[in-house]
């Protein structure tokens, strides 16, 4: 009885931790204003660009890394990245086109 009670507790409490992941959301302005994207995991997939200059990164701070092209291959000197500190805006300016980006959690170096 006490071991179904515990596996239940563990069960719980990784499923809360998984419903709590960070979030990260880029719209078309530049101040995160303007069209709001789509609201996806901070899970280091790759997501679209196109037509977006800001993101919010719901949570803590985050490596957000742009790449020109819409797979997130990185092209030598294309793209950029950076820490998005939690809960706030940040303005993407590469000085070139943002076709995708990944976002992860940061560690003590943001990789690609």
């Amino acid at each position: 009885m006490q071991s179904k009670l515990l596996i239940s507790t563990i069960f719980a409490l990784s499923l809360a931790v998984i419903s709590k992941a960070d979030t990260i959301v880029a719209f078309s302005g530049n101040s995160c204003d303007g069209d709001v994207g789509n609201t996806v995991q901070c899970d280091g997939s790759c997501h679209q660009f196109g037509g977006r200059h800001s993101v919010r990164v719901n949570g803590g701070a985050h490596c957000v890394t742009f790449f020109e092209n819409n797979s997130c291959t990185f092209q030598e000197s294309l793209g950029g990245t950076s820490i998005v500190n939690g809960n706030s805006c940040a303005n993407v300016n590469t000085g070139g086109p943002v076709g995708s980006f990944l976002c992860s959690s940061q560690g003590t170096i943001c990789e690609v």
